[in-house]
């Protein structure tokens, strides 16, 4: 078993470093200038007035992010270009050196070069740390723009949220589908199981914001049901000073039933149709029939056996929604005004902090690959043939 998972993890290796890879492509190549975007706005607050200013910070910007280095471990160029042009950050006066530069050199414009960095460089230094940076391998996502604060700080504050509600309503979901789906199984043509085919089939038919506003209009409007608070996660005017944690949890939790809801409700309908079509193709198999004939009773061939043998499309479908523990419900946190990383997802995106959305990508893709490996896992365990 261990050596499978050693063996596993190693053909993830690769991966990882192309998901990190294209993530610093997203944030090198992404539209406009971080440092003009940093000086201006610190230029909004007045403390720059001449143009040696501006110089003075673009060039100290350029610095503390890390620009004023080689953006990889080795460039290709021509035998015409100097190995430190990108030392020079005006795109104007780029140009202009690139083409006095091509109209002197002859033939040696048609001569390429690669260029060895070393591990002087954007990369590595995004990767791995280096000058001002501890790499995102430590947690360090460099700065975000438009708040100009540690990447990783903001994320820390979201991720609590969006964490919560993933995790609780996975665990919701398939602690309330898997008996659905048992009970749906054990007699397909009963009337519970025609009843819960059409309920579930309308539940997974339903898109998540047509949900949500339904809720909202239903359950949180003063002209019909008040019951729930319509957004938020804590009390408008926040928590007693000297609230103890049950005591915010008490006050929190009519916040989250709404939103849980939503969060659940698709994956639910799936989940129970998938374990019932499962399990009903188990239990036509020869070992079940083994089983009846050896005199196990109904309830220990469809828990013990049936069920086992039915897991693998049931975690196939769970390495597809753990992702979303990082990425957050773009849709759902919007509706309901959750503080988690869909909202800050959004927010990234319109003020076009690009740090902080290729931050969230990466995360989201990292996290990806270890629900598939972990999914791999899961499979050798459930089924020792795959092992082999």
């Amino acid at each position: 078993m261990w050596l499978y998972v050693l063996k596993r993890f190693f053909w993830f290796v690769p991966t990882l470093f192309a998901v990190t890879l294209i993530g610093f492509m997203l944030l090198a190549n992404a539209p406009g200038d971080a440092v003009d975007s940093l000086v201006m706005s610190s230029n909004s607050g007045g403390s720059i007035k001449t143009t040696q200013d501006l110089e003075q910070q673009k060039i100290y910007w350029r610095k503390q992010l890390g620009l004023n280095l080689p953006s990889f471990y080795f460039s290709i160029s021509t035998l015409a270009e100097p190995d430190t042009l990108y030392k020079v950050y005006d795109e104007t006066l780029l140009i202009k050196i690139k083409q006095d530069i091509k109209n002197k050199s002859g033939y040696k414009n048609y001569l390429p070069k690669i260029i060895w960095n070393g591990n002087h460089n954007q990369y590595h230094r995004w990767l791995f740390g280096g000058y001002n940076s501890k790499g995102i391998i430590r947690g360090d996502f460099g700065l975000s723009i438009s708040k100009k604060e540690p990447v990783v700080a903001i994320i820390k504050d979201k991720i609590i949220w969006s964490l919560f509600f993933s995790i609780l309503s996975i665990i919701l979901a398939y602690a309330i589908s898997i008996p659905i789906g048992v009970k749906m199984a054990k007699n397909p043509e009963g009337k519970f199981s025609k009843t819960s085919q059409f309920i579930l089939f309308f539940m997974y038919s339903m898109p998540s914001f047509f949900v949500g506003v339904l809720l909202l209009m239903v359950f949180a409007n003063p002209d019909t049901l008040a019951i729930f608070p319509p957004s938020g996660i804590k009390p408008i005017e926040g928590y007693n000073d000297n609230a103890s944690l049950i005591e915010k949890i008490t006050a929190s939790f009519p916040y989250m039933i709404l939103p849980l809801i939503c969060y659940t409700y698709s994956s639910l309908a799936f989940i129970s149709k998938l374990t019932a079509t499962s399990i009903q193709e188990q239990l036509q198999l020869d070992y079940i029939k083994t089983a009846r004939a050896k005199g196990l009773n109904e309830k220990t061939i469809i828990w013990k056996h049936a069920l086992k043998n039915s897991a693998l499309p049931l975690i196939t479908v769970f390495s597809s929604i753990f992702p979303s523990i990082v990425g957050g419900s773009i849709i759902i946190e919007s509706i309901f005004t959750i503080p988690g990383m869909g909202l800050e997802t959004v927010r990234a995106i319109i003020s076009q902090d690009y740090p902080v959305v290729i931050a969230i990508i990466t995360l989201s893709s990292i996290v990806t690959i270890f629900s598939y490996l972990l999914a791999d896992i899961l499979y050798a365990w459930v089924d020792p043939r795959i092992r082999t």
